[in-house]
């Protein structure tokens, strides 16, 4: 008796594979809040230090988000207020 190997159709009903959001896109969702994000939650959320966490609000304007910057007694918040960016 020989076994054969499956078929690509048969290897391919396999469950569809869901995909875990980018940084980025996690990023541009705790931006989007209406709270906005402070440099330390984002810190928080991903385990960054302060100087990444600054370069990647950058890069996410590089991409063409309006991200507003505004000075409150616990820090600087950050909010998008454009969502112009790409995904």
């Amino acid at each position: 008796m020989t076994v054969s190997s499956p078929t690509p159709q048969q290897t391919n009903r396999s469950k569809p594979v869901t995909r875990k959001p980018t940084r980025q896109a996690q990023l541009r969702q705790l931006l989007s809040r209406k709270s906005g994000a402070t440099i330390a939650q984002i810190q928080k959320a991903f385990g960054w230090q302060p100087h990444t966490v600054r370069a990647a609000i950058s890069s996410q304007r590089k991409a063409g988000c309006v991200i507003a910057r505004s000075d409150t007694d616990t820090g600087s918040v950050y909010r998008i207020v454009d969502e112009g960016c790409d995904p």
